[in-house]
């Protein structure tokens, strides 16, 4: 009877009779019933303990062990004196009709969200491919009631319900996704925002430099304090200092051509950050061109406001940045100049507040890493497919 309680416990099923136990290096067998009680007919609503028949089911049940697990389970079927039908006992791990345990297919569900495809979670678990996509179209989601304190939003580009991007809304503070939205349009993010009531507490709105999403802030989020991720302005300032560099190697012998190619990261990485055998290679690199110097020069200011603590101090570090750029006659500096006009307000915002779109990003990277793999699975269910229309045509 202990050891019936131990195993009742492990396998998280009450009133648990084990009769007979077997194991292989592959898998373990597993053979119970129930304890023997009055049942509810589900038809008419009476009480009854009366037995019709005994029934054998093989279950598949999570891994012990790196084991396969199949539970033996003889399941009694009652009978109702009242109504004079018979049905099955309830068990709580199976569903109707089901040979999986909820267990089961809630531990595929789980390993899907480590960014396995499904044909690998299947096999891991011993379970077929289709199983998982019935048990993933059971799930129900809950639509969200109020709005977070801080938003982030991004895109991420999509292909289904015909729309070219999609939205992802994400809480980073709570490090959780909130919701993702078919389209990227105002109006359909207009008609979804105001569908909550709190849009007044939310406190920080963070974006990348998507003027649909600022306009939309404006009107609907009134105390919220719109913030532009810095990475992608600093996006723009390395991609110009690359612009220049590859226009002034072209004119470069072959030889010094790749070699600046191949020293790349040099120019593009923290001086404060380079040993001195790599800020020698650099200060011959500069010294090829009055351009790139310039460049460079115009780098590490933009670097150096990036490092600023707070709103206040990065203020007069991006005025000077601004007053340099716009001296240097460099063309390649031109699309960031009118960046920072259009948004130099809401970039230095970042600097008071403590969240980024680095959460809403990471989110965006899992999202491509499950598209992708779904794309392989539907092709590897296609071509099993073909294989098979082959085979039966042959």
């Amino acid at each position: 009877m202990l050891n019936n309680d131990y195993i009742s416990n492990l396998l998280e099923i009450k009133d648990l009779f084990i009769t007979k136990l077997e194991s292989t290096p592959d898998e373990h067998h597993i053979y119970f019933k129930l304890k023997r009680k009055d049942c509810q007919c589900p038809h008419c609503g009476t009480l009854t303990n009366k037995v019709h028949d005994y029934r054998t089911s093989v279950i598949k049940d999570s891994p012990i062990m790196g084991k396969l697990t199949l539970l033996y389970y003889c399941k009694r079927r009652y009978h109702c004196d009242i109504c004079n039908r018979h049905f099955t006992e309830p068990f709580s791990l199976l569903p109707k009709n089901c040979r999986l345990t909820t267990r089961l297919c809630f531990e595929a569900i789980h390993l899907l969200k480590s960014s396995l495809n499904v044909s690998n979670v299947a096999n891991q678990l011993g379970i077929s491919a289709s199983s998982i996509f019935r048990r993933l179209n059971d799930i129900k989601y809950d639509t969200p009631k109020t709005l977070p304190l801080v938003l982030s939003i991004d895109e991420f580009k999509g292909n289904s319900g015909g729309n070219k991007f999609h939205s992802i809304l994400t809480s980073p503070n709570e490090h959780r996704v909130f919701d993702i939205l078919p389209t990227r349009t105002q109006y359909r993010l207009e008609d979804y925002l105001m569908k909550f009531k709190n849009r007044k507490d939310v406190r920080y709105f963070v974006m990348d430099m998507y003027k649909v999403y600022k306009d939309i802030a404006k009107r609907l989020l009134p105390n919220a304090t719109i913030v532009i991720d810095k990475f992608h302005v600093v996006k723009q300032v390395t991609g110009a200092t690359e612009r220049v560099r590859v226009r002034v190697q072209r004119n470069m012998h072959p030889s010094k051509r790749k070699y600046f190619k191949r020293s790349r990261k040099l120019i593009l990485a923290h001086k404060s950050k380079l040993k001195e055998e790599s800020l020698d290679a650099l200060e011959v690199m500069l010294q090829q061109s009055n351009d790139l110097a310039q460049a460079y020069y115009l780098k590490e200011l933009f670097y150096d406001f990036m490092d600023s603590k707070s709103s206040s101090e990065a203020k007069p570090k991006l005025r000077k940045f601004i007053n340099a750029a716009s001296v240097s006659e460099l063309d390649e500096f031109n699309s960031v100049l009118t960046t920072l006009a259009n948004w130099a307000k809401y970039i230095l915002n970042s600097f008071d507040c403590p969240y980024t779109n680095g959460y809403t990003e990471g989110m965006n990277n899992k999202i491509k890493v499950i598209k992708r793999n779904g794309v392989c699975e539907i092709k590897s269910v296609n071509r099993h497919s073909m294989i098979s229309d082959g085979a039966v045509s042959s």
